[in-house]
């Protein structure tokens, strides 16, 4: 092969690699109210459908501990913008689209004589003084959009006014005002309206449409906040007729309105992920998708609640993980590896630093960030233990209600502080073992007050540090007029129907010897109905994780063997009670140990040789039953390493052989590794003289010009790539 060819295939590699070495678009997907157990993502899960979000935890990392920093949705997007906790924003509650603004949190001067304390006003809008993701994204170069709720404030709060360039549908309010379905009298702007359109699924087109437009132009930063699965309740007839037909009462999920709505925003997630793969940017984009925060579950929906977060305890507007637990994915295309799993508990303040620091952009020095950079999560590397944050000094009377409320995890370890509602002391105070306790039945600090003490001192820490305003002590406290036996007990608006006062439901017992089993192990499941005197039957059913025998040993007894499973997966039985008034329904969950395997790497060619001064392409398959973050190396005896361009856990891998190679062959040596163990696999192929060319050049003297001159052109590439790329990275002046 002539010199100067070679140049010209070396020169395409390199600039082909230097050109996509970072993916530079990123795309923010942000539900509203979307619990922890509203997808499929974690289970078996029979009655809901959300096969678009599993598509896109197949591209990336889905995290199964993933916490807000505030358990009401305003907070925590403020906290998700600005890389701030609540306590050090101050936004702590959501009415943001109230007439009053306030820009800094303060203490009211009173409050009701049966309250212990008096908690803080919020702040009602983001301030435009506090940098954010989008403003910092805007100053480096990147085109900006936002779609769907905002709920941070009206103009000069908007979207507008935080760096987006365009604002869709510019709404201020805290749900879709009429219904998800148009026509829209919020959206005035989204036009034509046809009829019983779905307002996220017209988002999600209006959003790929933008991505379009602009995706030429340099890259971009998409915020679809979807106004789903927010109330009001309502979707498409004919979707909710679907899963009438799929309901049943041994279900976790029941309400057919709430699954419909489910779809329909998995429906606008799969219309997102169409478009970047018709516009060919899917491994050129990074993804983040997460809930502002837990499911709702104090609705009433007819005679049930419009979800269930089982087998977390509460939901939204509670500090329990039911309200700040929610399903995340991160896809970063090169960093995480395809469809793999972390426990590693991170929170919504981590997304700022995590993008920030991965594109190489600096934070801003003018503001302190609560979160950290998590990519050490995408390889596997767990960080050290850390304490995240939830600041809820709110009282809100919903099912499961502390009153105003900070809350600390540290090291599997959860502590809540009550404000000044305290007993014997100043505070009142739960702790929970969330390793063995998911479901935080057990208040373990009166046992380990010192556990108690350790984390409350990392509270007022953080409290102290980030100059929160938080609640005092109420002087106008009448001594015994708070009712304790009211903790937890929801407001008359938030009960559910009793269908005869006269006649209590039938109460179920469940409980199993062993919570969390593995594989062959056996756990017995003990059943049964309070006597209520009106002879209630009791039946039970499998209603998630993979099919076990259910084998009846006594009447009330079930004995249940571990199947094997590769990642933590929950067994899930429901009983259902039925009187001759009432049915009650209750669910048991067994935890499921993974069965550790060992990752797998496969790497092959449809070319079994190729010549000296050309590439050779191989296809890279790499899988793990486990779902760990994988690393994949290759090396060779007879190339040298700088050659070799580190590859992708899958798809092509180019391989370019010198010019100058001196042998008849090249065996690469792929290995790949979870952490814990590790395959290695071979590919061998010849390598051939090139074959004669005739140079037609009439001064031979004139070679090495030639050469001079496309390594000259490779350098000049390199730099330039190198400075497009720095460009994006260090902003645009």
């Amino acid at each position: 092969m002539s010199k100067w060819k070679f140049g010209v295939i070396f020169l395409a590699f390199i600039v082909t690699h230097l050109a996509h070495a970072e993916p530079k678009n990123v795309i923010v997907i942000l539900a509203d109210d979307l619990g922890w157990n509203d997808t499929t993502l974690f289970g078996n899960d029979q009655f809901l459908e959300t096969p678009n979000l599993e598509r896109l935890a197949e591209q990336g990392m889905l995290y199964t501990h993933s916490y807000t920093n505030n358990p009401l949705c305003s907070p925590n997007r403020a906290s998700i913008l600005t890389g701030q906790t609540p306590a050090r924003h101050g936004s702590i509650q959501p009415l943001h689209h109230l007439d009053n603004v306030r820009l800094v949190a303060d203490l009211p001067h009173s409050a009701a004589s049966n309250r212990m304390s008096i908690a803080p006003h919020t702040v009602t809008r983001l301030d435009t003084s506090i940098p954010t993701l989008s403003s910092v994204l805007k100053q480096h170069g990147y085109q900006t959009a936002h779609f769907g709720k905002w709920h941070l404030g009206a103009s000069p709060y908007s979207p507008l006014e935080h760096g987006f360039d365009i604002d869709i549908p510019h709404f201020d309010g805290a749900g879709p005002t009429g219904g998800f379905l148009a026509p829209w009298d919020f959206a005035p702007n989204l036009q034509p309206q046809t009829r019983g359109e779905h307002i996220d699924e017209r988002l999600a087109t209006e959003a790929g449409n933008w991505i379009a437009e602009v995706s030429q132009d340099g890259p971009f930063y998409l915020n679809f906040w979807a106004f789903s699965v927010h109330s009001p309740f309502n979707a498409d007839p004919d979707l909710v007729a679907h899963f009438v037909e799929k309901r049943s009462p041994y279900n976790i999920q029941r309400s057919v309105v709430y699954a419909a709505m489910v779809k329909h925003f998995d429906n606008a997630i799969g219309t997102l992920l169409d478009k970047l793969e018709e516009l060919n940017l899917t491994e050129d984009t990074i993804i983040i998708f997460s809930s502002d925060n837990g499911g709702n579950m104090y609705s009433v929906l007819g005679n049930i609640r419009a979800t269930n977060n089982f087998p977390l305890r509460g939901g939204k507007a509670t500090n329990f993980d039911g309200g700040i637990r929610v399903p995340t994915i991160i896809s970063w295309p090169g960093k995480t590896t395809p469809n793999s799993i972390s426990s590693t508990p991170i929170q919504s303040v981590d997304f700022m630093p995590t993008l920030l620091e991965g594109l190489g952009i600096p934070l801003p020095s003018q503001s302190t960030i609560d979160g950290q950079d998590i990519s050490n999560t995408f390889t596997g590397n767990s960080p050290d233990p850390r304490p995240l944050i939830n600041f809820f000094p709110v009282n809100a009377v919903v099912p499961d209600w502390l009153p105003p409320s900070v809350t600390l995890q540290y090291d599997g370890w959860k502590l809540i502080r009550s404000f000044e509602y305290g007993q014997s002391e100043r505070h009142l105070y739960y702790l929970y073992d969330l390793e063995n306790d998911v479901g935080e039945t057990t208040n373990l600090a009166a046992e380990y007050p010192s556990k108690v003490d350790e984390l409350d001192l990392l509270i007022q820490q953080h409290l102290d540090e980030a100059n929160a305003v938080v609640p005092i002590a109420n002087p106008s406290y009448r001594p015994g007029t708070f009712d304790y036996s009211s903790i937890g007990n929801p407001a008359e608006h938030w009960r559910l129907p009793v269908v005869d006062a006269n006649n209590a439901p039938p109460q179920i017992t469940a409980y199993a010897s062993e919570q969390r089993i593995s594989e062959g192990q056996q756990t017995s499941i003990r059943f049964y109905v309070e006597d209520d005197g009106n002879n209630a039957s009791v039946n039970y059913r499998q209603v998630t994780g993979p099919e076990v025998e259910l084998r009846q040993t006594e009447p009330g007894t079930l004995l249940i063997t571990g199947p094997t499973v590769y990642t933590e997966t929950i067994v899930t039985l429901g009983f259902v009670a039925n009187d001759s008034v009432n049915t009650s329904v209750k669910h048991l969950a067994v935890f499921i140990e993974p069965v550790e395997s060992v990752p797998s790497v496969s790497v092959t060619s449809d070319a079994t040789s190729v010549e000296k001064g050309k590439l050779i392409q191989l296809n890279i398959t790499t899988s793990d039953k486990n779902r760990e973050p994988l690393t994949l190396a290759v090396s060779s005896d007879t190339l040298p390493a700088s050659v070799l361009t580190p590859p992708p856990l899958q798809g092509a891998y180019d391989v370019m052989i010198p010019a100058d190679f001196t042998g008849d062959s090249v065996t690469l040596t792929f290995t790949v590794s979870d952490g814990t163990s590790q395959e290695t696999t071979d590919l061998t192929f010849g390598v051939n003289a090139p074959e004669p060319v005739v140079d037609n050049t009439t001064n031979n003297s004139s070679g090495g010009g030639i050469v001079m001159f496309w390594q000259l052109i490779v350098l000049l590439m390199i730099v330039w790539v190198r400075r497009m790329s720095n460009s994006q990275k260090a902003g645009l002046s």
